[in-house]
């Protein structure tokens, strides 16, 4: 191959890897443009990265509900009785 030529491919994942590295703004802009959401390597490295850290920032945060002891016993009167309200 001559230099300065580049191969044509039609692999997804080569054609973001090179959007990325040389068309990165262009891309940016028509993306916001077209409401488009973003898929080149970094944004999607990006928006898995911020997934996690929320999945980590919920699981901080998350307390173990306490059960109530008190049990109504079942009764033919008590059903009727929810069952009407």
């Amino acid at each position: 191959m001559p230099s300065g030529k580049k191969p044509i491919v039609n692999e997804a994942t080569t054609l973001r890897c090179h959007l990325e590295a040389y068309h990165s703004g262009k891309y940016q802009k028509w993306a916001q443009e077209n409401n488009f959401e973003l898929k080149l390597p970094g944004n999607v490295k990006k928006c898995k990265a911020d997934a996690e850290h929320a999945v980590q920032t919920l699981d901080r945060d998350l307390r173990e509900k306490k059960l109530n002891k008190c049990v109504i016993k079942y009764t033919d009167k008590v059903f009727r009785k929810a069952a009407i309200e």
